[in-house]
Protein backbone atom coordinates (compact mmCIF):
# COMPACT_ATOMS: atom_id res chain seq x y z
CA UNK A 1 0.00 0.00 0.00
CA UNK A 2 1.89 3.57 -0.65
CA UNK A 3 0.80 6.25 1.30
CA UNK A 4 -2.90 5.76 1.67
CA UNK A 5 -4.06 7.15 4.87
CA UNK A 6 -6.83 4.83 5.27
CA UNK A 7 -7.29 1.57 4.52
CA UNK A 8 -8.96 0.06 1.49
CA UNK A 9 -11.12 -2.01 3.83
CA UNK A 10 -12.58 1.73 5.09
CA UNK A 11 -13.39 2.78 1.68
CA UNK A 12 -15.44 -0.29 1.54
CA UNK A 13 -17.00 -0.15 4.66
CA UNK A 14 -18.71 3.38 3.18
CA UNK A 15 -20.46 1.70 0.72
CA UNK A 16 -22.74 0.17 3.19
CA UNK A 17 -22.23 2.43 6.17
CA UNK A 18 -21.89 6.00 5.05
CA UNK A 19 -22.00 7.01 8.60
CA UNK A 20 -18.58 6.23 8.99
CA UNK A 21 -17.57 9.26 6.58
CA UNK A 22 -18.58 11.70 9.66
CA UNK A 23 -15.44 10.02 11.59
CA UNK A 24 -12.78 11.12 8.38
CA UNK A 25 -10.94 13.78 8.70
CA UNK A 26 -9.72 16.38 5.69
CA UNK A 27 -6.56 13.98 5.11
CA UNK A 28 -9.07 11.02 5.20
CA UNK A 29 -11.19 12.63 2.68
CA UNK A 30 -8.32 13.67 0.25
CA UNK A 31 -7.69 9.45 0.06
CA UNK A 32 -11.43 8.75 0.14
CA UNK A 33 -12.33 11.24 -2.97
CA UNK A 34 -9.56 9.97 -5.17
CA UNK A 35 -10.36 6.38 -4.43
CA UNK A 36 -13.81 6.81 -4.84
CA UNK A 37 -13.61 8.60 -8.07
CA UNK A 38 -11.54 6.52 -9.27
CA UNK A 39 -13.79 3.57 -8.86
CA UNK A 40 -16.56 5.57 -10.04
CA UNK A 41 -18.32 5.34 -6.66
CA UNK A 42 -17.79 9.13 -5.68
CA UNK A 43 -21.66 10.42 -7.07
CA UNK A 44 -23.61 7.13 -5.25
CA UNK A 45 -21.70 8.10 -1.81
CA UNK A 46 -22.37 11.60 -2.38
CA UNK A 47 -26.52 10.58 -2.40
CA UNK A 48 -26.34 8.16 0.24
CA UNK A 49 -24.65 10.79 2.39
CA UNK A 50 -27.77 13.37 1.54
CA UNK A 51 -30.48 10.63 1.97
CA UNK A 52 -29.14 10.10 5.73
CA UNK A 53 -28.67 13.93 6.26
CA UNK A 54 -24.99 13.55 6.86
CA UNK A 55 -23.34 16.27 4.18
CA UNK A 56 -23.51 19.14 6.23
CA UNK A 57 -21.47 17.40 9.29
CA UNK A 58 -18.73 17.32 7.02
CA UNK A 59 -15.53 19.23 5.84
CA UNK A 60 -16.26 22.11 2.97
CA UNK A 61 -13.55 19.91 0.86
CA UNK A 62 -15.42 17.18 0.83
CA UNK A 63 -18.82 18.50 0.45
CA UNK A 64 -17.73 20.44 -2.58
CA UNK A 65 -16.21 17.44 -4.18
CA UNK A 66 -19.40 15.43 -3.08
CA UNK A 67 -21.61 17.73 -4.66
CA UNK A 68 -20.13 18.22 -8.17
CA UNK A 69 -19.50 14.52 -8.05
CA UNK A 70 -23.75 14.07 -7.63
CA UNK A 71 -24.29 16.83 -10.76
CA UNK A 72 -21.92 15.12 -12.99
CA UNK A 73 -24.29 11.76 -12.31
CA UNK A 74 -27.25 14.02 -12.61
CA UNK A 75 -25.78 15.56 -15.87
CA UNK A 76 -24.58 12.04 -17.02
CA UNK A 77 -28.67 10.40 -16.56
CA UNK A 78 -30.00 12.57 -18.41
CA UNK A 79 -27.86 12.79 -21.54
CA UNK A 80 -29.02 8.79 -21.29
CA UNK A 81 -32.35 9.54 -21.09
CA UNK A 82 -32.37 11.90 -23.58
CA UNK A 83 -30.19 9.44 -26.30
CA UNK A 84 -32.94 6.38 -24.96
CA UNK A 85 -35.30 9.29 -26.78
CA UNK A 86 -33.81 9.71 -29.49
CA UNK A 87 -33.29 5.77 -30.08
CA UNK A 88 -36.80 5.42 -29.66
CA UNK A 89 -37.42 8.11 -32.37
CA UNK A 90 -35.02 6.57 -35.08
CA UNK A 91 -36.62 2.69 -34.75
CA UNK A 92 -40.28 4.18 -33.97
CA UNK A 93 -41.11 2.01 -37.61
CA UNK A 94 -39.69 -0.83 -36.42
CA UNK A 95 -42.37 -2.54 -34.00
CA UNK A 96 -39.47 -3.54 -32.06
CA UNK A 97 -39.34 -4.53 -27.74
CA UNK A 98 -35.92 -3.16 -26.41
CA UNK A 99 -35.15 -4.24 -23.09
CA UNK A 100 -33.01 -1.93 -21.35
CA UNK A 101 -29.91 -3.22 -19.27
CA UNK A 102 -27.87 -2.25 -16.46
CA UNK A 103 -27.07 1.29 -16.11
CA UNK A 104 -29.87 2.71 -18.07
CA UNK A 105 -32.62 0.26 -16.50
CA UNK A 106 -31.54 1.48 -13.10
CA UNK A 107 -32.31 4.92 -14.22
CA UNK A 108 -35.60 4.25 -16.24
CA UNK A 109 -36.68 1.91 -13.14
CA UNK A 110 -35.73 5.07 -10.69
CA UNK A 111 -34.16 1.93 -8.02
CA UNK A 112 -31.83 2.73 -5.66
CA UNK A 113 -29.12 1.66 -7.61
CA UNK A 114 -29.26 4.37 -9.64
CA UNK A 115 -29.15 6.63 -7.34
CA UNK A 116 -25.23 8.38 -8.27
CA UNK A 117 -24.86 5.52 -10.95
CA UNK A 118 -22.65 6.46 -13.56
CA UNK A 119 -21.65 4.80 -16.79
CA UNK A 120 -20.33 4.82 -20.56
CA UNK A 121 -22.71 3.13 -22.83
CA UNK A 122 -26.18 2.34 -22.70
CA UNK A 123 -27.16 -1.99 -22.86
CA UNK A 124 -29.77 -2.60 -24.98
CA UNK A 125 -31.25 -6.18 -25.88
CA UNK A 126 -33.46 -7.16 -28.66
CA UNK A 127 -34.76 -10.29 -30.54
CA UNK A 128 -31.65 -11.75 -32.59
CA UNK A 129 -34.13 -12.15 -35.54
CA UNK A 130 -34.41 -7.96 -35.51
CA UNK A 131 -31.00 -6.84 -34.60
CA UNK A 132 -29.83 -6.24 -38.19
CA UNK A 133 -32.63 -4.35 -38.98
CA UNK A 134 -32.06 -2.35 -35.74
CA UNK A 135 -28.62 -1.88 -36.49
CA UNK A 136 -29.45 -0.71 -39.84
CA UNK A 137 -31.77 1.23 -38.83
CA UNK A 138 -29.74 3.01 -36.04
CA UNK A 139 -26.48 3.85 -38.69
CA UNK A 140 -29.26 5.81 -41.10
CA UNK A 141 -29.98 7.79 -38.21
CA UNK A 142 -26.28 8.75 -37.50
CA UNK A 143 -24.58 5.79 -35.14
CA UNK A 144 -21.10 4.45 -36.86
CA UNK A 145 -19.28 1.36 -35.92
CA UNK A 146 -15.73 2.06 -35.51
CA UNK A 147 -13.51 1.07 -37.89
CA UNK A 148 -12.91 -3.27 -37.13
CA UNK A 149 -10.45 -5.56 -38.97
CA UNK A 150 -11.94 -8.65 -40.66
CA UNK A 151 -11.50 -10.87 -37.45
CA UNK A 152 -12.60 -8.50 -34.70
CA UNK A 153 -15.67 -8.30 -37.00
CA UNK A 154 -16.89 -11.97 -37.23
CA UNK A 155 -15.92 -12.18 -34.00
CA UNK A 156 -18.59 -10.18 -32.72
CA UNK A 157 -21.41 -11.43 -35.48
CA UNK A 158 -20.64 -15.03 -35.30
CA UNK A 159 -19.72 -15.71 -32.10
CA UNK A 160 -20.47 -12.86 -29.44
CA UNK A 161 -23.62 -11.90 -27.91
CA UNK A 162 -23.52 -8.40 -29.47
CA UNK A 163 -22.92 -6.15 -32.61
CA UNK A 164 -20.07 -3.67 -32.94
CA UNK A 165 -20.67 -0.93 -30.67
CA UNK A 166 -22.47 1.72 -32.36
CA UNK A 167 -21.59 5.52 -31.30
CA UNK A 168 -22.93 8.75 -32.63
CA UNK A 169 -21.10 10.72 -34.73
CA UNK A 170 -21.84 14.01 -33.62
CA UNK A 171 -23.45 13.14 -29.95
CA UNK A 172 -21.01 10.56 -28.99
CA UNK A 173 -23.21 8.53 -27.45
CA UNK A 174 -22.52 4.57 -27.57
CA UNK A 175 -25.01 2.17 -27.86
CA UNK A 176 -23.96 -2.05 -27.10
CA UNK A 177 -27.11 -3.87 -29.03
CA UNK A 178 -27.00 -7.36 -27.57
CA UNK A 179 -29.18 -10.64 -28.65
CA UNK A 180 -28.02 -12.36 -25.59
CA UNK A 181 -26.16 -12.04 -22.57
CA UNK A 182 -23.12 -14.05 -22.95
CA UNK A 183 -21.60 -14.74 -25.93
CA UNK A 184 -23.25 -17.97 -27.77
CA UNK A 185 -19.67 -19.63 -28.44
CA UNK A 186 -19.44 -20.30 -24.94
CA UNK A 187 -22.13 -22.76 -24.89
CA UNK A 188 -23.67 -21.37 -22.25
CA UNK A 189 -26.15 -18.39 -24.18
CA UNK A 190 -29.44 -18.84 -22.00
CA UNK A 191 -32.68 -19.25 -23.85
CA UNK A 192 -33.46 -15.38 -23.33
CA UNK A 193 -37.12 -15.75 -22.65
CA UNK A 194 -36.05 -17.13 -19.53
CA UNK A 195 -35.11 -13.74 -18.60
CA UNK A 196 -37.46 -11.18 -20.65
CA UNK A 197 -40.47 -12.96 -18.77
CA UNK A 198 -42.77 -10.39 -17.39
CA UNK A 199 -40.56 -7.70 -18.02
CA UNK A 200 -41.62 -4.39 -17.01
CA UNK A 201 -42.73 -1.61 -19.54
CA UNK A 202 -40.79 1.76 -18.30
CA UNK A 203 -41.86 4.50 -21.13
CA UNK A 204 -41.26 2.91 -24.45
CA UNK A 205 -38.44 0.30 -22.77
CA UNK A 206 -38.38 -2.74 -21.03
CA UNK A 207 -36.56 -3.30 -18.05
CA UNK A 208 -36.09 -6.79 -16.45
CA UNK A 209 -38.13 -7.80 -13.75
CA UNK A 210 -36.25 -7.87 -10.52
CA UNK A 211 -35.01 -11.06 -10.05
CA UNK A 212 -34.02 -11.02 -14.24
CA UNK A 213 -32.45 -7.77 -13.68
CA UNK A 214 -30.23 -9.16 -11.11
CA UNK A 215 -29.24 -11.94 -12.33
CA UNK A 216 -28.69 -10.28 -15.25
CA UNK A 217 -26.17 -8.03 -13.06
CA UNK A 218 -24.31 -11.15 -11.54
CA UNK A 219 -23.48 -12.22 -15.01
CA UNK A 220 -22.17 -9.92 -16.62
CA UNK A 221 -19.86 -9.36 -13.77
CA UNK A 222 -18.82 -12.89 -12.67
CA UNK A 223 -18.63 -14.17 -16.26
CA UNK A 224 -16.17 -11.92 -17.51
CA UNK A 225 -12.75 -11.45 -18.04
CA UNK A 226 -12.12 -7.58 -16.65
CA UNK A 227 -13.03 -5.71 -13.91
CA UNK A 228 -12.33 -2.38 -14.34
CA UNK A 229 -15.51 -1.43 -12.10
CA UNK A 230 -15.56 -4.77 -10.05
CA UNK A 231 -16.58 -2.98 -7.02
CA UNK A 232 -19.21 -0.73 -8.30
CA UNK A 233 -20.88 -3.50 -10.27
CA UNK A 234 -20.56 -5.54 -6.85
CA UNK A 235 -22.08 -2.57 -5.25
CA UNK A 236 -24.74 -2.42 -7.77
CA UNK A 237 -25.65 -6.48 -6.62
CA UNK A 238 -25.95 -5.51 -2.94
CA UNK A 239 -28.17 -2.69 -3.73
CA UNK A 240 -30.10 -4.73 -6.30
CA UNK A 241 -30.86 -7.74 -3.49
CA UNK A 242 -31.15 -5.17 -0.58
CA UNK A 243 -34.08 -3.19 -2.49
CA UNK A 244 -35.88 -6.15 -3.92
CA UNK A 245 -34.82 -8.98 -1.23
CA UNK A 246 -38.28 -11.31 -0.68
CA UNK A 247 -39.54 -15.02 -0.46
CA UNK A 248 -40.58 -14.45 -4.08
CA UNK A 249 -37.35 -12.56 -5.14
CA UNK A 250 -35.10 -15.40 -3.94
CA UNK A 251 -37.70 -17.93 -4.87
CA UNK A 252 -37.41 -16.41 -8.74
CA UNK A 253 -33.49 -15.59 -8.76
CA UNK A 254 -32.74 -19.29 -7.91
CA UNK A 255 -34.92 -20.78 -10.01
CA UNK A 256 -33.78 -18.30 -12.92
CA UNK A 257 -30.34 -19.36 -12.05
CA UNK A 258 -30.65 -23.27 -11.97
CA UNK A 259 -32.72 -23.02 -14.73
CA UNK A 260 -30.63 -20.94 -17.16
CA UNK A 261 -27.25 -22.46 -16.05
CA UNK A 262 -25.34 -19.79 -13.70
CA UNK A 263 -26.44 -20.90 -10.16
CA UNK A 264 -22.07 -20.88 -9.94
CA UNK A 265 -22.57 -17.23 -10.70
CA UNK A 266 -25.29 -16.72 -8.48
CA UNK A 267 -23.40 -18.70 -5.56
CA UNK A 268 -20.27 -16.01 -6.29
CA UNK A 269 -22.38 -12.63 -5.98
CA UNK A 270 -23.74 -14.13 -2.77
CA UNK A 271 -20.57 -14.85 -1.14
CA UNK A 272 -18.17 -11.88 -2.35
CA UNK A 273 -21.41 -9.23 -2.06
CA UNK A 274 -21.66 -10.71 1.54
CA UNK A 275 -18.23 -10.51 2.34
CA UNK A 276 -17.85 -6.86 1.10
CA UNK A 277 -20.91 -5.45 1.79
CA UNK A 278 -22.53 -7.85 4.40
CA UNK A 279 -25.60 -8.36 2.44
CA UNK A 280 -28.47 -10.25 3.97
CA UNK A 281 -28.39 -13.31 2.09
CA UNK A 282 -31.25 -15.69 4.03
CA UNK A 283 -29.65 -18.84 5.35
CA UNK A 284 -31.68 -21.35 3.20
CA UNK A 285 -30.74 -19.35 0.07
CA UNK A 286 -26.95 -20.40 1.29
CA UNK A 287 -27.18 -23.30 2.07
CA UNK A 288 -28.85 -24.21 -1.44
CA UNK A 289 -26.05 -22.64 -3.36
CA UNK A 290 -23.01 -24.23 -1.33
CA UNK A 291 -24.86 -27.67 -1.66
CA UNK A 292 -23.64 -27.20 -5.50
CA UNK A 293 -20.82 -26.27 -4.51
CA UNK A 294 -18.49 -28.59 -2.50
CA UNK A 295 -14.94 -28.38 -4.32
CA UNK A 296 -13.13 -26.80 -1.81
CA UNK A 297 -9.98 -25.93 -3.87
CA UNK A 298 -12.41 -24.41 -6.40
CA UNK A 299 -13.41 -21.94 -3.75
CA UNK A 300 -9.60 -21.16 -2.63
CA UNK A 301 -9.44 -20.02 -6.30
CA UNK A 302 -12.15 -17.72 -5.99
CA UNK A 303 -11.43 -15.94 -2.91
CA UNK A 304 -8.12 -15.22 -4.05
CA UNK A 305 -8.94 -13.65 -7.38
CA UNK A 306 -12.08 -12.05 -6.43
CA UNK A 307 -11.46 -10.71 -3.23
CA UNK A 308 -8.69 -9.00 -5.38
CA UNK A 309 -10.06 -8.05 -8.57
CA UNK A 310 -13.37 -7.25 -6.91
CA UNK A 311 -11.46 -4.46 -4.35
CA UNK A 312 -10.56 -1.26 -5.44
CA UNK A 313 -8.07 -0.36 -8.54
CA UNK A 314 -6.88 2.46 -7.27
CA UNK A 315 -3.13 2.86 -7.95
CA UNK A 316 -2.27 3.72 -4.04
CA UNK A 317 -3.25 -0.27 -2.91
CA UNK A 318 -1.84 -1.75 -5.69
CA UNK A 319 -0.06 -5.15 -5.08
CA UNK A 320 1.63 -8.25 -6.96
CA UNK A 321 -1.05 -10.66 -6.06
CA UNK A 322 -3.74 -8.22 -7.08
CA UNK A 323 -2.12 -7.71 -10.65
CA UNK A 324 -1.52 -11.74 -10.60
CA UNK A 325 -5.04 -11.78 -9.56
CA UNK A 326 -6.50 -9.65 -12.37
CA UNK A 327 -4.44 -11.78 -14.92
CA UNK A 328 -5.65 -14.89 -13.52
CA UNK A 329 -9.37 -13.78 -13.56
CA UNK A 330 -8.41 -12.37 -17.54
CA UNK A 331 -7.27 -16.17 -18.28
CA UNK A 332 -10.30 -17.18 -16.35
CA UNK A 333 -12.99 -15.35 -18.46
CA UNK A 334 -11.58 -15.75 -21.26
CA UNK A 335 -11.74 -19.48 -20.85
CA UNK A 336 -15.74 -19.00 -19.89
CA UNK A 337 -16.20 -17.46 -22.81
CA UNK A 338 -14.94 -19.63 -25.93
CA UNK A 339 -14.14 -23.37 -25.95
CA UNK A 340 -10.17 -24.05 -25.80
CA UNK A 341 -9.54 -24.24 -29.46
CA UNK A 342 -11.30 -21.12 -30.87
CA UNK A 343 -9.53 -19.51 -27.61
CA UNK A 344 -6.09 -20.42 -28.93
CA UNK A 345 -6.55 -19.27 -31.87
CA UNK A 346 -7.97 -16.25 -30.62
CA UNK A 347 -5.19 -15.47 -28.23
CA UNK A 348 -2.72 -15.92 -31.24
CA UNK A 349 -4.06 -13.96 -33.37
CA UNK A 350 -4.72 -11.17 -30.96
CA UNK A 351 -1.16 -11.67 -29.67
CA UNK A 352 0.50 -12.01 -33.43
CA UNK A 353 -1.32 -8.42 -34.16
CA UNK A 354 -0.53 -6.62 -30.80
CA UNK A 355 3.07 -7.29 -31.83
CA UNK A 356 3.16 -6.45 -35.06
CA UNK A 357 1.32 -2.96 -33.46
CA UNK A 358 4.42 -2.11 -31.76
CA UNK A 359 7.35 -3.18 -34.06
CA UNK A 360 5.51 -1.92 -37.21
CA UNK A 361 3.09 0.58 -35.88
CA UNK A 362 -0.66 0.96 -35.68
CA UNK A 363 -1.08 1.58 -39.23
CA UNK A 364 0.33 -1.16 -40.38
CA UNK A 365 -2.95 -2.89 -40.96
CA UNK A 366 -4.65 -0.23 -42.35
CA UNK A 367 -1.80 0.32 -44.81
CA UNK A 368 -1.95 -3.25 -45.56
CA UNK A 369 -5.87 -3.37 -46.09
CA UNK A 370 -5.55 -0.17 -48.71
CA UNK A 371 -6.55 -0.89 -52.08
CA UNK A 372 -2.87 -0.15 -54.36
Amino acid sequence: MKNALITHTKIITILHNVSICCEFTEQDWETAIRVLRHDGLLARTSFQLEKQGLVNNLPHYAQKHLSNAAKLAEKQQSSVVYECNQITKSTNKTSTKFYLLKGAAYVFCHNNTSLGRTFGDIDLLVDKSQISRIEGTLLLHGWLHDDLDDYDNTYYRQWAHEIPPLKHASRGSVIDLHHNLVPPVSGRAPKIELFTENAIACDDFYVLRPAAMTLHSIVHLFFNEEFPHGLRDLNDIHLLITQYESDSFWQDIYTLATTSGFTVELYLACRYSQRFFQTNIPEKITIKLEETRTNRLSILFWDFIFSRVLDTKHPMYATWTKSFAIFIALVRGHYLKMPLPILIRHGLHKSYRELVRLFLGKSFFSKEETPR
